[in-house]
C-alpha cells in the first residue's frame, strides 16, 4: 500500500502513452527509415549531441543538495531523491548510447538480410521516438537543478533575523494544525 502512495501517477501515465506512440510510430513508419540514410544520419546527430547535454546536466544534479544541505542528517534524506534522479538521466543517457548502437547495427546489416534489418529499423525509430520524447523532461530538470542552486546561495545570504523570523512562523503554523 505504501508503494501506491509513492508512485507518481503523472510520470507513470507519461511512460506508458510514450511506449504507446513510440510503438506505433516505429511499427507503422518503418518503411520511411528504410533506404533512407539522411533521416538516420540526422537522429545520430541529435541523439550525439543530446547525449553530450544529459552529462551536463548530469555532473549538475547533486551540486545544489550539497549547497542546501547544513548538516549530515539534511545530506542522508536528501540521498535518495538525488539518486533517483541520477539514475533517471543514466537511464536516458543510455537509451541515447542504445539508439545509436542500434543505427550503427542498421549500417553493418548486410541488405540481403532484409528481416533483420526491418526489424532494427523499427526498434531504431521506436526507440528514437521514445528517446525524443523522454528528451522534453531535460529543460525542465535543468531548469530546477539551477532553482535550486539558486536556493541554496539565497539561503546561505539570507539575513539571521529573516531566517530567524521564518522558522518562528514554520513552527506557528505547525502548533496550530
Amino acid at each position: 500500500m505504501e508503494a501506491l502512495k509513492r508512485t507518481d501517477w503523472w510520470r507513470l501515465t507519461q511512460l506508458v502513452v510514450a511506449i504507446a506512440v513510440s510503438g506505433f510510430i516505429g511499427y507503422r513508419f518503418q518503411p520511411m527509415v528504410a533506404n533512407n540514410p539522411n533521416a538516420v544520419n540526422t537522429v545520430v546527430t541529435i541523439f550525439s549531441i543530446l547525449a553530450g547535454f544529459l552529462i551536463a546536466v548530469i555532473t549538475f544534479i547533486a551540486e545544489p543538495t550539497l549547497q542546501q544541505a547544513r548538516t549530515w542528517d539534511e545530506l542522508q534524506r536528501m540521498k535518495d531523491t538525488v539518486r533517483r534522479k541520477l539514475i533517471r538521466q543514466k537511464l536516458l543517457f543510455f537509451l541515447y548510447l542504445l539508439t545509436l548502437g542500434i543505427a550503427l547495427a542498421m549500417f553493418l546489416t548486410p541488405p540481403t538480410m532484409l528481416e533483420l534489418l526491418k526489424w532494427l529499423q523499427t526498434v531504431f525509430l521506436g526507440l528514437a521516438t521514445f528517446v525524443f520524447l523522454a528528451s522534453f523532461s531535460l529543460p525542465g530538470s535543468l531548469m530546477k537543478i539551477q532553482m535550486e542552486r539558486y536556493e541554496a546561495v539565497l539561503q546561505d545570504s539570507r539575513p539571521k533575523v529573516v531566517t530567524d523570523a521564518k522558522k518562528a512562523a514554520e513552527q506557528v503554523k505547525k502548533r496550530n494544525r
